[in-house]
């Protein structure tokens, strides 16, 4: 039982120190637990319990343990067009405006309509989205090339 348990602290020690353990299920906990008592049957001559158990830890973790999901890259949300339309005609911008561009037409539109000089809240803060979303599209589209 001893190698079983070094092997299975190590496997949880990588776990954790990798980041993995963060992002794992009770499922898969559960399947790692599993495993590791199926292991140790192996180790001990039951090949019928141990064998089975293997096979189920690998069913319950869905092989997402030792084995990274396909899409681990960070889904960053894309405006739709019409939000990338409605953001460049409140900046007053063309589609091929770049980053100095943005930034001057929204000091300008922000001047104009600033709560400290007696403008609209909600306006200021339309305006600081559309510089937002009009920034992360030129970013998103300097990433895919």
């Amino acid at each position: 039982m001893t190698p079983i348990l070094i092997i299975g602290g190590a496997i949880i020690a990588w776990l954790v120190f990798s980041g993995k353990a963060k992002t794992m299920t009770g499922n898969q906990w559960l399947a790692l637990v599993v495993a590791l008592l199926g292991a140790n049957m192996l180790r001990g001559g039951n090949w019928i319990f141990g064998g089975s158990m293997l096979a189920g830890a690998a069913f319950l973790s869905g092989w997402r343990i030792l084995i990274p999901a396909k899409s681990d890259k960070i889904n960053v949300r894309k405006p739709r067009d019409f939000e990338l339309d409605r953001a460049r005609s409140l900046l007053g911008v063309s589609e091929d405006a770049d980053r100095e561009t943005i930034d001057a037409a929204w000091r300008d539109r922000l001047a104009e309509h600033h709560p400290g000089q007696g403008g609209d809240e909600q306006l200021a803060k339309q305006i600081n989205r559309a510089r937002d979303i009009l920034l992360e599209q030129m970013e998103a589209q300097s990433r895919d090339y």
